[in-house]
């Protein structure tokens, strides 16, 4: 019974999806067992002829020591079953005289049964079984090995059978994906589908699409996303990365070590690597095919980048990386190709044109054309105000925020929200277990070197100088003594020292004002704080007011522009957002000289402007405001339409 269990394990194992070598060890921690054998192992064909150990248990010293000779004699022993594809039970120390001929050295008797992969036979599993059984039970073992073979060949169809699968199914996605990327001649188009596309395909975590355009390697598709920002860090360093590898036209394979690669592509390596966290990272330099038509010396068109942030580079993943290339070059190939042909876009839109120039159509088209141009003259001629819009906040000009002096807790929060302050009024103490120690300590120290210095100078002057001996110890206490006093000077200089941070730990308002931080006890009451954290803010609601505002980076050049055509202040109006039925006005006071960059408002130029504080009867700190800054009169069509005209511009000059 426990035999057919064990038969029931293996046949179910056989049909698991196991690797190999999985399934080989497995396997042998059950049978050997389960025959009290000594030991076990499984052995396959080798394509060059003999035989391949996959497994064993006790095989290398166990059963044959140290002996060559003897391992020899084996494997030839297990070459024979192999090929005559036949079940063997060989006893101890048995076999031919000839030391050609395979043989069993060992002081155990052998069970060896080959298994099929098809018609021949493909590997053979072998037991050492204690000599002295039975016949009866050596022929029991025989038979058992022959019905593990035959589960094993199971085991090995199984695994062929799922191989055919899934190259079946991965043939299916390749289909797929070369039926999309060939599916269009739009550059952009093509780029994203090679990216999402190759990605499903490869089964990596990105892949990017760059493209050479004059001396640089653009970034033109990143899977996954359909925008992104080509200012970002990671995008620029993949760029120069990207070109550094089409400089060199050799594919870049990195998978955790640079050491071994130029100069010139282990630093932008490095440097990408840093900042985008990628462990496994490939780029391939894609170029034109070669051919009779084609090019002799292939050009590099750009790059396909492949991404994986866990897991390293198998040869699965290698050969779906070619596979993809191949396709790609050729979509990116055709789809550059008709991006350059001259005048593309004139020849497309003549040719959904014809019928304005057809003769019974002449007139129509010529009032369509005086209409046209009627349009063009107001869009150019017409003046209208132009205003850039921004958004900010509404903030009393006099505002501090107090910062952690240092690393605590709070152990004393002395104000609350809208709560009154005056300068140097204490705000909060806060408590540093260290130093509150080292302050101890020294105190400590100090005190006992006093003491001592007084025990000193007692004993000095009591000791009579009499004796030579005595003259020698009058000498020690003064030395004594003056090295107690550098020691109390020192001891001095700590106190003072941490006597001065601990008054820091005192944190005061720089100000007059009032307490905007809403819930402070909850926030600060007894919590641990690091230096330079943001603790509160103070701020002056009695005083001048202001908008800060966030003008978009893309928006400040007419800002700038109009502030110096004027030479003087620009006008804002403004609505808050607490009664946006009101609309305000303001002159701008201050514009930053430098780009700020945040999560949610990408970038931005800071400005302040000036307002009066009476015409607005709820002054809420921190108020949300629309604002528009008066940039002067410009062209209507200009008004209308410049965030079009700087996308052209953008396009045309990059």
């Amino acid at each position: 019974r426990e035999i057919d269990e064990l038969v029931e394990a293996v046949a179910k194992l056989s049909t698991s999806e196991l690797l190999p070598t999985e399934f080989y060890a497995q396997l042998m921690d059950r049978i050997v067992p389960a025959l009290a054998a000594v030991g076990g192992a499984v052995w396959t064909g080798s394509p060059g002829g003999g035989v391949d150990l996959e497994y064993q248990i006790n095989l290398p010293q166990t059963i044959f020591g140290e002996s060559p000779a003897g391992r020899r004699r084996h494997a030839q022993l297990v070459e024979q079953v192999l090929n005559t594809g036949k079940a063997r039970l060989v006893p101890p120390k048995s076999g031919p005289t000839d030391s050609q001929q395979g043989a069993n050295p060992s002081d155990f008797a052998l069970v060896l049964g080959p298994w099929r992969l098809g018609e021949a036979s493909a590997g053979v599993v072998e037991v050492f079984q204690r000599p002295g059984a039975s016949p009866s039970a050596q022929q029991g073992y025989l038979r058992f090995v022959t019905v593990i073979c035959e589960l094993v060949t199971d085991f090995h169809r199984n695994l062929q059978l799922r191989g055919l699968r899934q190259r079946i199914e991965q043939f299916g996605r390749f289909e797929r994906f070369s039926e999309r990327v060939h599916g269009s001649l739009n550059l952009t188009t093509t780029a994203y589908q090679i990216a999402n596309e190759g990605r499903g395909f490869i089964g990596c975590d990105r892949v990017s699409v760059a493209v050479i355009r004059g001396s640089k390697c653009r970034l033109l598709a990143i899977s996954g996303v359909d925008r992104f920002d080509r200012r970002a860090n990671v995008v620029r360093q993949l760029e120069r990365l990207s070109k550094a590898v089409t400089a060199i036209g050799e594919p870049l394979w990195y998978t955790g070590a640079a050491d071994e690669l130029p100069p010139e592509i282990e630093k932008p390596l490095n440097a990408y690597v840093d900042e985008s966290h990628v462990r496994t990272l490939v780029i391939l330099p894609l170029k034109t095919p070669q051919g009779e038509e084609l090019a002799e010396q292939p050009k590099v068109l750009g790059t396909l980048v492949v991404e994986r942030f866990l897991g390293g580079l198998d040869e699965r993943l290698r050969g779906a990386i070619t596979a993809v290339r191949g396709h790609s070059e050729l979509a990116l190939l055709n789809a550059m190709e008709v991006q350059g042909a001259p005048l593309l876009g004139l020849m497309r839109a003549l040719g959904k044109a014809r019928w304005f120039v057809r003769a019974k159509h002449l007139g129509k088209t010529g009032i369509a054309l005086l209409g046209v141009a009627a349009v063009a003259t107001a869009l150019t001629t017409v003046p209208a105000d132009f205003a850039i819009e921004a958004r900010g906040e509404l903030q009393p000009l006099k505002r501090r925020d107090i910062f952690a002096p240092s690393a605590g807790v709070i152990s004393d929060l002395r104000v609350q929200h809208a709560e009154q302050v005056r300068a140097d009024q204490v705000l909060l103490v806060m408590r540093e277990p260290e130093l509150d120690f080292e302050f101890k300590r020294v105190w400590g120290e100090l005190q006992t070197a006093r003491k001592k210095l007084v025990a000193a100078e007692a004993e000095r002057l009591q000791n009579p100088r009499e004796s030579a001996e005595e003259r020698r110890r009058h000498s020690q206490l003064t030395a004594r003594e003056e090295e107690l006093r550098e020691s109390i000077s020192s001891l001095q200089e700590q106190y003072e020292i941490l006597e001065q941070q601990q008054s820091e730990l005192m944190v005061r308002s720089p100000m007059d004002g009032e307490v905007l931080t809403w819930d402070l006890k909850q926030l600060l009451e007894a919590r641990p704080v690091s230096r330079g954290q943001i603790l509160l803010t103070v701020a002056d609601r009695q005083g001048p007011w202001v908008l800060e505002l966030r003008i978009p980076d893309d928006r400040i050049a007419p800002v700038l522009a109009a502030q110096q055509e004027s030479g003087d202040n620009l006008d804002v109006s403004f609505v808050l957002a607490t009664d946006p039925g009101v609309k305000l006005r303001g002159t701008i006071d201050r514009v930053g000289i430098r780009t700020e960059v945040n999560n949610t408002e990408g970038a931005f130029v800071l400005a302040t402007a000036d307002i009066n504080r009476d015409e607005i009867p709820e002054l809420v700190p921190g108020g949300t405001v629309v604002a528009k800054v008066h940039c002067g009169r410009r062209p209507i069509g200009y008004v209308w339409f410049h965030d079009l005209w700087e996308a052209v511009q953008s396009w045309v000059l990059f």
